[in-house]
């Protein structure tokens, strides 16, 4: 362990900062970054990763012991996942929004890829396969691979020539994309789980016009139903299977009103928590290639971990503990452990991946994803907590420009999407950039944001456009009574749910901010809810959570509508900017379009900007740098830092 701090103390060493801070092009924050999705092979000899150059990313093959790489482009293609498939295939899950013929909607349709590293050939897997039904979006998702590496195991429907196809598993050629089904489902299928050896250890089956949830377990050989229970909620958590795959792994909340693990035997029965920590949240649960449950990552402010593998949690919690006021995530890791890829990003890092030799431990970098900004234009990330108006305590951060005097700054209030999901330490290009041009951003992770246990996150039911709203005006307010901000340069900006605590911070405390900026948000309640009935239909429990969400299950009309910043144009004082994505399949555009036309008929100051293609993340390089600059254009005109 002395090796591995003597190594972490040369890394972590505390950089010089000269006396005047970098200003990075707005190129540098707005565009995606140079490098994403970075793995390591199995024997630890290579890495793959995705290199962006201009709208163009390209799979780059770099052999790390003769330092020679090659690549193949894949265009605009937008990947969210980079694996190996033993040492012979790297595989690539990607997506896109796509219509259907004969279809008026488009749709997020997934794919996935495998590259032959030998013949260096790319194939689109599950492209032709016996069996397949057509016109699905989701084909992209691999839930497990043969033990040989040559097959992966994808879910989809099968094809019976009926209305309502069943959800399936089918086994896919890496070399030819060929498939063929390998287990059928049924119609209310939803997920499997498989084995390294192919057995169907689970298959999850949920009934939205029953509440039925039922889980089924092939390990004998033929189909046997092992658990039941009615959910108004949906599917009961099912993750992924114990290492040793003699038990299923569920994510639950436990008697403290924190999530963890449980284990359930064959038999179906629970036990456990077998991972959970007091006062933190699971945030992610970490598995292999087959779903096989290694650990979990805990939320809060900064993230930390537990694996099965004790050396390992002491080995990444040891870096964690090192790097200052960053996040240290796992990324990737050879097949015997030896070797960990990890991602570090927040003060002094703007998203670095290292890699991790634990016999040795030397820590080396393999990859700046921003190498244009450097670490002296990064702001200084703090964690803070206030006191709500009733004296709930909310954890935020707060990112203030480098070498920066926290006194009468101008300030930017960047509410989080979700609203069940929280901001962490990390390197986040929106508040980073407008730190570097002289604005202190706070990110309030208000009641029913996720990450602090059941208790806070249901405190934010029906709390939309009121609590949930309180909390982060009570934290700008904390701000202005401290004398670190400016009270006549504030401006609130928000993407998703924060698009719509932006409308409702201009909307119902109008005096507080100086100009309103919305990204693909929410203006009109109702419409959500006749969107997702369109989308899911009426018996679907995400309608159920969204009533429960906003309005605390009584989401009767007048009670959305006082909640909906369209509907109270009126009260607006001021200037508003909204952009949105034509193919956002999340918040649908015409939220935004509505907003629009109300505020027009309150003859009221707005500018909407629509994206051509654009999703709800505005992934295409283009549409994310001109959020940027429209929105730095838009807050220099109302609040300018300088």
């Amino acid at each position: 362990m002395r090796a591995l701090f003597f190594a972490l103390a040369v890394l972590f060493a505390c950089p010089s900062v000269s006396a005047q801070t970098p200003q990075p092009p707005i190129e540098a924050y707005g565009n995606l970054p140079t490098v994403s999705a970075l793995a390591i092979s199995p024997t630890g000899e290579q890495i793959a990763y995705i290199n962006r150059e201009g709208d163009n990313n390209a799979v780059i093959i770099l052999n790390l012991e003769t330092n020679e790489s090659w690549g193949i482009g894949i265009g605009d293609v937008k990947v969210t996942q980079v694996r190996w498939a033993g040492t012979g295939h790297v595989i690539l899950s990607a997506f896109d929004a796509v219509r259907f013929s004969g279809n008026t909607r488009k749709f997020n349709y997934s794919a996935a890829f495998a590259i032959n590293v030998e013949t260096r050939k790319l194939t689109t897997m599950l492209q032709d396969a016996s069996g397949l039904y057509t016109n699905q979006t989701g084909i992209g998702r691999i839930i497990g691979r043969s033990e040989d590496n040559e097959y992966a195991y994808m879910p989809a429907f099968s094809s019976r020539g009926r209305a309502s196809p069943p959800f399936s598993i089918f086994r896919v050629d890496l070399d030819t994309g060929k498939g063929h089904v390998f287990e059928r489902g049924h119609t209310d299928t939803q997920d499997f789980i498989i084995g390294r050896d192919g057995t169907v250890l689970a298959q999850e089956r949920y009934s939205n016009r029953t509440n039925q949830y039922q889980l089924l377990t092939k390990r004998s050989g033929k189909w046997e139903t092992i658990y039941n229970e009615e959910s108004s909620t949906g599917p009961a958590g099912l993750v992924g299977s114990l290492p040793d795959e003699s038990g299923l792994v569920f994510f639950r909340r436990a008697n403290n009103g924190f999530n963890a693990l449980y284990k359930m035997d064959f038999s179906g029965e629970f036990s456990g928590p077998i991972m959970a920590r007091d006062g933190v949240e699971i945030n992610q649960v970490l598995t292999d290639e087959n779903r096989g449950v290694i650990g979990v990552e805990y939320g809060g402010l900064e993230p930390s971990y537990e694996f099965f593998d004790e050396a390992l949690t002491a080995d990444i919690n040891g870096v964690r503990e090192r790097a200052g006021t960053a996040s240290v995530r796992l990324k990737s890791w050879t097949a015997d452990w030896s070797k960990v890829v990890l991602f570090i990003e927040g003060t002094d890092y703007a998203g670095d991946y290292l890699l991790l030799d634990r016999a040795t431990g030397d820590l080396t970098r393999l990859a700046r994803s921003r190498p244009d900004i450097p670490t002296a234009a990064i702001g200084e990330i703090l964690t803070m907590e206030y006191p709500a108006r009733d004296g709930l305590k909310i954890p935020a951060l707060l990112t203030v420009p480098r070498g920066a005097e926290l006194q009468k700054l101008p300030l930017i209030v960047m509410p989080h999407g979700g609203p069940e999901s929280h901001d962490q330490v990390g390197f986040a290009y929106m508040p980073q950039y407008f730190a570097n041009r002289g604005y202190l951003v706070l990110q309030p992770n208000f009641r029913g944001s996720d990450g602090f246990g059941t208790e806070f996150t249901e405190a934010g039911y029906g709390g939309w456009g009121s609590s949930m709203q309180h909390d982060i005006t009570d934290g700008v307010n904390a701000l202005i009574a401290g004398g670190q901000v400016d009270p006549e340069r504030i401006c609130i900006v928000g993407w998703s749910y924060g698009g719509y605590a932006a409308l409702a911070g201009g909307a119902f405390t109008p005096d507080l901010y100086q100009c309103v900026a919305s990204i693909a948000g929410v203006s009109h309640l109702p419409q959500i809810l006749v969107d997702e009935r369109r989308d899911h239909g009426r018996d679907h429990w995400v309608i159920e959570y969204w009533e429960d969400a906003m309005a605390n299950g009584d989401a009767s009309r007048d009670i959305l509508r006082e909640k909906s910043p369209a509907l109270h144009a009126e009260r607006f004082q001021a200037p508003v900017l909204l952009m949105h994505g034509r193919d956002d399949l999340v918040v649908k555009i015409n939220q935004s379009r509505l907003m629009r036309r109300a505020l027009r008929r309150a003859d009221h100051a707005v500018e909407f900007i629509e994206f051509k293609g654009g999703d709800h993340s505005l992934l295409t390089p283009g549409d994310r740098l001109d959020v940027l600059r429209e929105l730095d254009k838009f807050i220099t005109t109302h609040i300018g830092a300088n």
